[in-house]
């Protein structure tokens, strides 16, 4: 949701102590002396061989393995950020973000976006160069998780073409994130069965454990961790989306496997997953359910003198999820989030004045999915802005006056319509008109 470019290759760290159960990934304090160079690159081929057999995908060519230092590793992940995301598009995120109460006003996110990727930065793949960097820092020993996992990559990269995804069309950022899912959901997968293998449960059918999402899920409590401190002060937005590419992914990846084979899996490369809900639902992907299209027309003229439109793009089943989790229980931002259709999002900022608004057109499954979801975002937005509704409004569109204007959420059919932001009567009138016009396709 809203700065999916810079979600795929943060939480690596992360996940893998999540997912492992272990300390292999935490990042110690003391400098270690790196292992020689002969004995790494011995170590790496063992691994890729080990999750070329477990993958079902050959060697094509070697993988070149080289050191890299904590500063080197930073520089090369920060300046693929910068590559991936300009500070405009910090800006607007950054700002949607704030409008929807997700994150402080003066929060600055490429700041804390670069202090994440300093705590969480570990060796990786780089499929400009082909090379597999390793961590300096730490002895082999304690890398051969991160080693299958990113080795991993390279066998993606060599039989399906990474590169293709690194200049993503903007907006759509939801299908980017479905994306990233499969990529990263399959390392994570092939990394636990690597991981299993070394403690001697070589063989586990892993199609047959259970939703591997949902034991992520379990696992992952929301509680801090020192070993990760920039991580478990950031805001929920931000924590939840650095883990969907792992923790859904792999449950993605793993409903594949038990439905087809190792090959079939290979198929997803050339019909990707189209959004966030195909990887929460596979059941969906499999169907061929694909997400409702939404033009939303440019609206900044009918915000009026020295508005424009600084972003749109695509919020996805779990964007919402995120957005209704802040201020609602889980178990009910996910019910209320899984009826998603498809939607579009613009937001908007006049610059003279400072003043922000967001319009976001959603479609949905069923009237009764409409309904659920109205509802919901009814009860985020009196508590996101603690407020109730206006008293003389009629259960199909409710206003709201808020200390940051008018926001308002109306229910026709199976769409939903939310404005937050507008400065009046009239203005949120021009606004509802012109966003009810949008197609659906």
């Amino acid at each position: 949701m809203m700065f999916k470019r810079f979600t795929a290759s943060l939480a690596l760290l992360l996940a893998l102590a999540l997912l492992t159960n272990t300390g292999a990934a935490r990042q110690g304090a003391a400098v270690i002396k790196p292992p020689e160079t002969a004995a790494a690159i011995n170590a790496s081929d063992d691994v890729l061989k080990t999750v070329s057999r477990m993958r079902e995908l050959e060697i094509k060519q070697p993988v070149k393995s080289a050191f890299k230092t904590r500063d080197e590793i930073e520089q090369s992940v920060i300046r693929d950020l910068d590559e991936d995301t300009s500070p405009a598009e910090f800006q607007a995120s950054q700002k949607t973000l704030a409008r929807l109460g997700l994150v402080p006003k003066d929060f600055q996110l490429r700041d804390y976006v670069v202090k994440l990727l300093r705590e969480q930065v570990a060796g990786f793949y780089e499929p400009k160069t082909k090379e597999f960097y390793l961590a300096a820092w730490l002895p082999i020993a304690e890398q051969k998780k991160v080693m299958a996992h990113e080795l991993v990559h390279a066998l993606q990269d060599q039989h399906f073409n990474l590169r293709r995804f690194e200049k993503w069309p903007k907006g759509d950022a939801d299908a980017e994130l479905a994306a990233h899912a499969l990529v990263e959901g399959e390392a994570t997968l092939v990394m636990i069965l690597y991981d299993l293998e070394q403690q001697g449960l070589g063989g586990v059918d892993i199609t047959k454990l259970g939703s591997l999402t949902e034991r992520l899920l379990d696992n992952d409590a929301e509680t801090s961790d020192p070993s990760y401190p920039v991580l478990s002060a950031a805001p929920r937005v931000l924590r939840e989306n650095l883990q969907f590419p792992y923790i859904y992914g792999a449950g993605f990846t793993q409903a594949i496997l038990k439905k087809a084979t190792w090959r079939g899996l290979n198929d997803v490369y050339t019909t990707l997953p189209a959004s966030s809900e195909q990887i929460i639902h596979p059941e969906k992907y499999m169907a061929g359910e694909m997400p409702v299209k939404i033009d939303l027309p440019d609206l900044a003229t009918a915000f009026g003198k020295g508005w424009k439109r600084a972003d749109a793009d695509v919020n996805g089943e779990f964007g919402y999820f995120v957005i209704l989790s802040e201020f609602l229980p889980k178990s009910a931002a996910r019910t209320a989030a899984a009826g998603w259709g498809g939607d579009r999002y613009g937001f908007y900022e006049n610059p003279a004045t400072g003043a922000t608004a967001l319009v976001q057109y959603t479609t949905w499954d069923t009237p009764g999915d409409a309904k659920e979801f109205f509802a919901a975002y009814s009860q985020r937005t009196e508590q996101r802005y603690k407020l109730k509704h206006d008293a003389d409004t009629g259960t199909a569109r409710r206003v709201y006056e808020t200390s940051e204007g008018l926001a308002s959420i109306e229910i026709r059919g199976q769409d939903v319509v939310m404005i937050e932001g507008a400065e009046n009567r009239e203005q949120l009138a021009r606004l509802q008109e012109r966003a009810w016009q949008s197609k659906k396709k």
